[in-house]
């Protein structure tokens, strides 16, 4: 019986990572709005298989982000220790990879706006990220390489005008999110007329 049953194991893993790579192309390209149906058939399995491994579409997109998810936040602490010696350099390359990675995963580019739901390792790496990008503004911010009125909230407003600029723009101009980004880092950078109050801050 042993014998038997580990060939069924063997091949519920390949099923199952099979889903998580049809997943993770799927939900780059469109975004996670999309049905498990839509998954089974670009992973070339029945939609019950993926039914008796995830509960929801929303369960698969934490498994699926759950790598990404962690190099998100390793680039993010590496970005904040690269910024005690070179705050602006570090500070400029860590937007425009955010912008960048908004730009070629859609599913990314959402769940990083909203990112509530998903595994239990899943928002830890979340809340990861967040440390470390508070820590990258702080030293930014006190080194002078940013504006003194810059808020770590007006990253939020920078990710939802950019998740707007790539879905508007993606086919007709791919790569729009650059000139996008380098506006933006000259506006951080240049402390001229003060700022109204940050939306998110209290």
């Amino acid at each position: 019986m042993t014998e038997l049953a580990r060939p069924l194991r063997v091949d519920a893993e390949r099923n199952r990572q099979a889903i998580i790579c049809a997943a993770g192309a799927v939900f780059a390209k469109e975004g996670t709005a999309v049905t498990l149906e839509r998954i089974a058939a670009a992973a070339g399995v029945g939609v019950g298989t993926i039914y008796r491994r995830f509960t929801s579409t929303e369960e698969l997109v934490g498994v699926v982000l759950e790598e990404k998810m962690s190099r998100y936040a390793d680039r993010t602490e590496e970005a904040a220790r690269h910024a005690t010696e070179e705050p602006w350099v570090a500070f400029r390359e860590w937007v425009l990879f955010i912008l960048e990675q908004q730009a070629t995963d859609f599913a990314f580019s959402e769940v990083i706006l909203s990112a509530t739901e998903g595994s239990a390792l899943f928002r830890s790496e979340v809340r990861r990220a967040m440390r470390a990008s508070l820590h990258l503004v702080n030293r930014a911010r006190a080194a002078g390489a940013i504006r003194s009125d810059f808020d770590h909230s007006d990253l939020l407003m920078l990710q939802y005008a950019n998740a707007g600029l790539v879905r508007g723009t993606h086919r007709s101009a791919p790569d729009a999110w650059r000139r996008f980004g380098d506006y933006m880092l000259q506006s951080f950078r240049v402390d001229t007329d003060p700022l109204s109050a940050p939306p998110w801050s209290p």
